[in-house]
């Protein structure tokens, strides 16, 4: 299949980082380490969509002539720069898919518009869709007694579609070094001038083991293959994730270190983690009885949900329905969030859980 611009190479190497080179076109690129692996994902899926959704919807409602055309591409574009401080990739993709449409497509009017509004919600649904996968294979939180190579050979049984992914790959010189990324050697693509090519590649070749310092790397095009790779990458390394204490949003653990809070913002400039040690209030889960309770509740209702008689059987036992438990992890996620933020008490929480 033809990689088509705009596109992104994405390598791996012996740290937990990506390393990617968003291709705007044949002459321009731009370069973008992310660390820790999982980041990118986790923060894809706690983002806020609201105002993108608000946008989009106003979009729905607009008449398509050429009077309005113009007015609604403008509309589109707006819609993607909502993100573009909020999370690089999805904002590269998106608008990535917008260009292509908008101007290298040879659908009708309506049509672009047909397609990039189903581009948006296909978009919400992902992170819907990883939200579930990330909770469901790598939470520390769920299913803690099955191993991760159990869960993730479950949630594949449970979603059969998500594990016949294609990414593409190829081969390409790289500065790596004993397994290492390394970004001092990086030749700017749309400025030959700002790097000597030649002794760059010298330096390349000094440092790599091998006749030529190829390797492999991922072209992806769009969102959702950048999520599965980097969720593959988790899988692969055993990156677990975990709730915050303060925020409740999921944030990764990078190592084995014991973390309760994330690095985010918390109603200013101090993060969970500068706040969260020092406030009394969030304690570790172990001494709060009513989130113990909460987290055992969860448990058993993840696990009708979820139940199988055997991995290889194909029979599900799940006792809920997926409306059922996700109308009721809604409201217990909702009440969580409360309870944490000091709105309501222990003995609410449980109230608003409580199973018939």
């Amino acid at each position: 299949m033809e990689i088509t611009y705009p596109f992104a190479k994405v390598f791996t190497d012996s740290t937990n980082k990506l390393n990617i080179f968003f291709l705007h076109d044949a002459e321009h690129s731009t370069f973008q380490q992310i660390g820790d692996i999982g980041t990118g994902i986790v923060d894809f899926c706690e983002l806020d969509f609201s105002e993108v959704q608000e946008k989009v919807q106003a979009l729905e409602t607009m008449v398509i002539s050429n009077a309005h055309f113009k007015d609604i591409q403008t509309g589109f574009y707006e819609a993607v720069d909502l993100l573009k401080e909020k999370h690089s990739y999805a904002h590269f993709f998106l608008n990535s898919e917008v260009v292509r449409t908008l101007w290298a497509s040879e659908k009708s009017k309506e049509e672009q518009i047909d397609y990039l509004l189903f581009v948006f919600h296909y978009y919400f649904d992902l992170q819907k869709g990883y939200n579930e996968a990330l909770e469901f294979c790598l939470s520390t939180q769920v299913l803690t007694k099955q191993t991760l190579s159990e869960r993730y050979v479950m949630y594949c049984n449970l979603q059969p579609n998500f594990a016949q992914h294609i990414l593409r790959s190829m081969y390409g010189i790289a500065p790596i070094a004993n397994g290492k990324f390394d970004t001092s050697k990086l030749i700017r693509f749309d400025d030959p001038s700002a790097a000597d090519t030649k002794k760059v590649l010298q330096n390349i070749h000094r440092d790599s083991g091998h006749a030529v310092s190829m390797w492999q790397y991922f072209a992806i095009q769009s969102l959702e293959e950048m999520l599965y790779l980097e969720f593959m990458e988790m899988i692969k390394r055993g990156i677990r994730i975990k709730r915050c204490a303060l925020c409740d949003r999921y944030f990764v653990l990078a190592d084995k270190r014991k973390r309760d809070y994330c690095d985010r913002p918390y109603k200013g400039k101090r993060t969970c983690k500068q706040i969260g040690a020092k406030q009394k209030f969030n304690q570790d889960i172990e001494d709060q009885p009513c989130l113990q309770k909460f987290q055992t509740i969860y448990n058993r209702m993840y696990s009708r949900y979820y139940r199988m008689d055997a991995l290889d059987s194909g029979r599900q036992t799940n006792k809920l329905t997926e409306e059922q438990f996700k109308a009721w992890a809604e409201i217990a996620s909702t009440a969580r969030r409360e309870y944490k933020a000091g709105e309501i008490s222990g003995e609410e929480l449980l109230e608003r859980i409580k199973i018939d």
